[in-house]
């Protein structure tokens, strides 16, 4: 449930909202159907008193169920009486009406509560459609007026994502640096490291200008300080943080220690990574040891605060298993079906593969042991198949804002302590302007240093993961021997396969 202060959140949206007075769980409703139309007066006049007379109105909703006509007469009357308008709505839940079974079987799950024991808890009907503005109309022709501002306050509703495009925060910078030249003096600064001087290694300097012009002609200087940052905040704390994908091409990540492949060496192109013709911020990936990413996530929390920043959601949605064993609980099967149905199902494959799959065999090998999936349950399960089913969070994204995350998009807390996620997913946030930067843990890293601190403790020596040969011959040997169990990246049977055919022409690879 939504955690907020309720008088704080009228002192804040007091004359800057509609409010209407909702379906049969909003208080005036409520106080309607409980007490009469002294107390739904009541609770309206409150209304009015928080959020001012022009920005509350009635809701009158028509199901074609017994006692809505007489409903929406008591409402309108109150209306009438406090001086507020009243609109028509239809309280959607579903596209169309035939939906209307998989809302309520939908609702029956969310409830924990077959559909049989769902009486009096769902409507008789689909009713809860949309409907033309002509059916509108004629149904709530005893109101003038509610149809047609529902009408323009739909229009008024709606807006371009783009007109709440936030911004990531100001970077906090010396004194006298702007962002753009604070990211130059601490790149200038890592390439002397990484180059040495501009006279050592001309064609690596040319390229950080050339970089550094294109960053800020783009104003992407605030997104490489704040990668820059946590890359920094776990370099402090001897946390493996290593940047990957296009973000390798960059010889600006590489002298800021954001990656450690050096692309001039490499002739890697910088435009696959960032250039003029594209359109949003970069992407830049860290992969950050598993065993210690929270501290990281925990980090930008503390830097940015929680109401600045926030993790993506990841929309979980049915799939063929899910799907069954949720339809079969709505229409009430036992728990010993439900499983073994949906353990019959392909988890690759689809509704229509389970249908069309033969009968299973029990797990004693005997045929006919598990029967066969009900028909009305995979009618059920091909209709919810791919809908959401809830939230989860992205394995790594994280939101960074220059104002309240919540202006943007809905937040909520997440089960994990310490977390707060976005309601919406990572393509939902793209398209809304959001910047995101991804923090991915990786297993692999903890091995890594599990293994170079073991190293430094029993032979002495501390191992510079930047620093190592990539030109090492064994390396491309073990790679065209599809040696590369446990190597991140390279360890499916597809890359084992392919790796030998790769390297076949390298001057370094297979003889």
């Amino acid at each position: 449930m939504p955690v907020y202060d309720p008088e704080q959140v009228v002192d804040e949206l007091a004359g800057h909202v509609l409010v209407l007075t909702g379906c049969r769980k909003g208080a005036v409703r409520r106080a309607l159907a409980e007490h009469g139309p002294a107390a739904a007066a009541e609770r309206l006049h409150a209304l009015v008193d928080r959020y001012g007379r022009d920005h509350v109105v009635v809701e009158l909703v028509d199901h074609a169920q017994p006692g809505d006509s007489v409903r929406n007469d008591l409402l309108a009357a109150v209306a009438a009486e406090v001086g507020v308008a009243v609109v028509a709505t239809n309280a959607v839940h579903y596209a169309e009406p035939r939906a209307g079974r998989v809302a309520a079987a939908l609702a029956s799950v969310r409830s924990r509560l077959p559909l049989e024991a769902m009486a009096g808890r769902l409507p008789p009907h689909g009713q809860a459609a949309l409907r033309s503005g002509e059916r509108m109309a004629a149904r709530f022709a005893r109101y003038p007026g509610a149809v047609a501002r529902a009408a323009v306050l739909g229009m008024e509703c709606a807006f371009d994502l783009r007109v709440v495009a936030p911004r990531l925060p100001p970077f906090p910078v010396p004194e006298g640096h702007s962002e753009v030249s604070w990211l130059r003096t601490l790149t200038l600064a890592g390439a002397r490291e990484r180059y040495g001087p501009p006279d050592a290694d001309p064609r690596a300097h040319a390229q950080l200008e050339h970089e550094l012009d294109v960053i800020e002609r783009l104003d992407f200087a605030g997104y490489f300080l704040v990668v820059h940052d946590i890359v920094d905040f776990c370099r402090r704390n001897d946390i493996l943080c290593q940047g990957r994908g296009s973000a390798a091409n960059s010889a600006v990540c590489f002298a800021l220690g954001v990656t450690n492949v050096d692309p001039v060496r490499w002739d890697l192109l910088f435009e696959r990574f960032l250039s003029v013709g594209r359109d949003g911020p970069p992407d830049i990936d860290l992969d950050i040891e598993s065993d210690r990413r929270e501290q990281a996530i925990q980090y930008v929390y503390g830097k940015y605060g929680r109401r600045h920043a926030a993790q993506v959601a990841n929309v979980v949605t049915y799939r063929v298993r899910s799907a069954i064993r949720d339809a079969a609980y709505a229409l009430g099967h036992p728990p010993g079906s439900r499983d073994a149905w949906s353990r019959t199902a392909d988890s690759w494959g689809t509704v229509r593969d389970a249908a069309a799959a033969p009968p299973a065999a029990g797990r004693d090998g005997a045929a006919g042991r598990v029967p066969p999936v009900p028909a009305d349950v995979l009618a059920l399960a091909a209709r919810i198949e791919g809908f959401p089913r809830h939230l989860g969070i992205h394995s790594g994204g994280m939101v960074i804002c220059d104002r309240p995350v919540a202006e943007v998009v809905p937040v909520e807390r997440a089960r994990m302590p310490g977390r707060t996620v976005l309601q919406w997913d990572k393509d939902d946030c793209a398209t809304a302007g959001l910047v995101k930067f991804d923090l991915l843990g990786l297993g692999m890293l903890s091995a890594v240093r599990y293994a170079r601190d073991l190293i430094a403790a029993h032979h002495g020596v501390r191992v510079d993961l930047a620093r190592l040969d990539l030109a090492d011959p064994a390396v491309y040997a073990m790679l065209c021997d599809a040696d590369t169990v446990g190597v991140f990246q390279v360890e499916s049977r597809a890359q084992m396969s392919t790796l030998p055919r790769l390297f076949s022409d390298h001057p370094l690879g297979c003889s």
